[in-house]
């Protein structure tokens, strides 16, 4: 018991801890430090300006560094082009490897940009990604761009943008004919952040002012988190499964022995209690019933409630106060014995043969009516007669019988055979004589 309470509190301890774990994790976060990416004068990456002049446009851009900013100037100058823009470029392509940043663990971007002028229009800030299911290597409008669109960045300033806001424009998804699964901003495989004048812009020059672009993250995305804690968790409950159905199943074969061990204790006990009220209701000396172990005989009734039929044969041995006086008690005991087993070895198996008392004995005998009874105590009579005893003793018996009437009360019945046997003994002994009337009416059998 006690190392089951110590078990019991061990897991206690761990499963406290473990939620401790998840707590902490929790707080880190979503409070704790956050990893950056900064692009700015000093972020170590190639740097492009880019003008409208590549799509047959006229307008010209051009970036100059002032201290830890830099400036944008733009002439937009009206063309044939629909779309005139200028627009910086953070070049984030491995030379290596070929592949950009992978972002998708940002979760907001500040920009510090303006123009040093207000204007009606915006800056337009663009994440272009690389994937292979719809880019193609050395094709730049077939990366997806990842885009939105900043106003009243003179007064909104810096700005802070979350990552998932940011927009797929339609007119690419278009042109690439992109299937539904890409229609949504990615972030993975990031190569290159792109600033540019917006999309209402007008002819003029104008001014733009980049210090940086500063990218804020987790160390672990809230998706990763979840699917370590829900993976930890799920581990841990599996685990607890797993012991509490070997625990439960070990129990049941435990209580399934007990049950095996109970019913066998419990049959021995029963076994034992047979025994135990087999030697109460038999007699020491003859090892036939007694008194009590005969009184279940008078309680019988038939299926229908009817009473069964039942007659008694009580028997006498005749004149045995002789053999105690003549012999001693030992030798009359011997003779007990000897006249209980002729009685027994001579009777049928349905038949219960108890000690009345001293040298008295009863035969109940169900299922017998009074001549087949008489019968029995003939045949027993004559087989006391030609028994050998102890002793060379000469032993006889008187026996008295009777049949048990409808509705009489077992003490009646019982008080008519125990008439009869005295008619028995008082008309010479060794004889039978019965009593199926009340006691006045005795027939005597010769």
């Amino acid at each position: 018991m006690t190392m089951a309470i110590q078990q019991e509190i061990t897991k206690a301890r761990l499963l406290g801890l473990l939620i401790l774990i998840t707590l902490v994790l929790l707080l880190l976060q979503y409070y704790g430090p956050q990893k950056t990416l900064v692009l700015g004068v000093d972020a170590g990456v190639r740097i492009e300006t880019i003008d409208d002049r590549g799509n047959g446009g006229s307008s010209i851009a051009h970036l100059t560094r002032d201290g830890e900013r830099f400036i944008l100037d733009c002439d937009i100058v009206a063309s044939s082009y629909a779309w005139p823009y200028c627009e910086i470029s953070f070049i984030l392509t491995d030379d290596v490897t070929r592949r950009g940043i992978d972002l998708s663990t940002f979760t907001e971007v500040e920009l510090h940009i303006h123009y040093s002028q207000p204007q009606d229009f915006g800056i337009r800030f663009q994440l272009v990604n690389f994937n292979p299911a719809y880019a193609k290597p050395g094709d730049s409008n077939s990366q997806k761009y990842n885009a939105i669109e900043l106003y009243d960045t003179h007064i909104r300033y810096p700005q802070l943008i979350e990552l998932s806001h940011m927009q797929v424009p339609t007119w690419w998804l278009s042109q690439g004919k992109i299937p539904p699964d890409y229609w949504g901003p990615e972030f993975d495989d990031v190569r290159g952040v792109q600033i540019a004048t917006g999309e209402r812009v007008t002819p003029g020059k104008y001014q733009m002012i980049i210090e940086h672009v500063e990218f804020r993250g987790k160390y672990i995305s809230d998706h990763q988190l979840l699917l370590v804690l829900v993976s930890i968790w799920t581990a841990l409950g599996l685990i607890y499964f797993v012991n509490t159905f070997r625990k439960a199943k070990l129990e049941l074969q435990n209580n399934q022995q007990r049950q095996v061990q109970l019913e066998s204790l419990n049959k021995l006990l029963n076994q034992e209690q047979q025994k135990l009220e087999e030697r109460l209701a038999r007699d020491p000396l003859t090892g036939v019933l007694n008194r009590e172990g005969l009184a279940p005989v008078f309680q019988q009734l038939n299926s229908d409630g009817t009473q069964a039929l039942l007659s008694l044969i009580f028997i006498d041995i005749d004149h045995f106060k002789r053999i105690n006086d003549q012999y001693g008690h030992n030798v009359g005991d011997q003779a007990l014995l000897v006249f209980a087993q002729s009685l027994s070895a001579n009777t049928r198996n349905h038949d219960l043969l108890a000690r009345w008392g001293g040298e008295e004995f009863v035969l109940a005998c169900p299922d017998t009516n009074i001549e087949n009874a008489l019968g029995l105590a003939e045949k027993l009579r004559r087989c006391i007669e030609e028994t050998e005893w102890p002793k060379g003793l000469k032993v006889t018996a008187s026996f008295g019988v009777a049949q048990q009437m409808e509705g009489e009360s077992p003490t009646d019945f019982i008080g008519r055979a125990d008439k009869a046997l005295y008619v028995a003994k008082a008309q010479g002994r060794n004889c039978v004589r019965s009593s199926q009337q009340p006691p006045a009416q005795l027939i005597a059998v010769k």
